[in-house]
């Protein structure tokens, strides 16, 4: 069995923005405004969305993983939070060091450039 999951009670929920009772409840301009302010007042709850979207990507398609730093949930997050997810996740920044150690000469092109 997975590990259990922690139901936020006062976490929003699309049905309280929508009539629409289907999957396009979540996209509610109410309900992601919501879901937003809950966020910045729960900044560990970002985090845990964050990670588990990229565990979930990985999971799902088999993918390599882009830069964290690329996507909007990350650049959305305050320094402190930021941080925190360096913290928990230093996996994800692995190749900054790398890309500082040196640098490379780029392949020459056909075109002699």
């Amino acid at each position: 069995m997975g590990a259990a999951t922690v139901k936020r009670l006062d976490s929003p929920r699309p049905q309280d923005y929508s009539n629409n009772k289907g999957i396009g409840a979540f996209f509610e301009k109410g309900y992601v405004d919501a879901v937003n302010e809950y966020e910045k007042k729960n900044p560990i709850v970002a985090i845990e969305r964050l990670e588990n979207a990229r565990k979930g990507y990985v999971k799902n398609t088999g993918g390599k993983l882009g830069d964290v730093r690329n996507a909007t949930t990350y650049q959305n997050l305050s320094e402190s939070s930021k941080a925190k997810y360096r913290k928990r996740n230093p996996q994800d920044f692995e190749k900054e060091k790398e890309e500082k150690k040196g640098f490379k000469l780029g392949k020459r092109s056909l075109l002699g450039a």
